[in-house]
């Protein structure tokens, strides 16, 4: 079996991952789990590639978002996708700066560790949001919070599996694109 060219390799990747977590979005009438895209890019491919992956997901999720709630394209409308857009980000940093941490740790550890940031890192970019326009502070209620850690902690296992079944399939992220070893000391 052949095995397709690296760029081609993180292109399917990519779209593998964003599909996938816009599908149980879907499914599960939830937001998109960023925190387990984030996590999920963290301990798999580059930063740039992470970022691409952040940016493809946000962008299915909201188109999917502003065609089946009809939500009218302007400023006033965009504010919240831009809060997410941002948290996103914060979401994908904070799990590298974990997983950097954990360094050559087992892979559960350095998975979780890196989930556990994730998830801490996108509330946080959310709270300031909320903090700036005084709004949504629901989404901060222990059962709620709660809630979603368990739900996107299980969409990050689905994730890994996905992940897995790319692998088996052939779809390898080659050594060179997985960057997210232990800096040197």
């Amino acid at each position: 079996m052949t095995t397709p060219s690296s760029a081609l390799a993180r292109n399917i990747w990519v779209g593998t991952m964003a599909g996938s977590s816009t599908i149980a979005s879907l499914l599960l009438a939830c937001a998109t789990p960023f925190p387990s895209l984030a996590a999920l890019a963290a301990t798999q491919v580059s930063r740039r590639d992470g970022l691409i992956l952040m940016f493809v997901a946000w962008f299915a999720a909201q188109a999917v978002t502003f065609i089946t709630h009809g939500y009218p394209a302007e400023p006033a409308s965009m504010v919240w996708p831009l809060a997410l857009g941002t948290a996103a980000v914060a979401s994908l940093l904070s799990a590298e700066v974990a997983g950097r941490a954990l360094g050559n740790r087992h892979g559960v550890l350095k998975a979780g560790g890196s989930y556990v940031a994730a998830f801490a890192g996108f509330k946080l970019g959310v709270l300031l949001w909320v903090s700036l326009l005084d709004h949504g502070w629901a989404a901060f209620s222990g059962e709620v919070l709660l809630r979603q850690f368990v739900r996107y902690g299980a969409i990050f296992a689905g994730l890994m599996a996905v992940q897995h079944l790319l692998e088996r399939a052939g779809i390898r992220l080659g050594a060179d694109e997985r960057v997210r070893t232990a800096p040197a000391t």
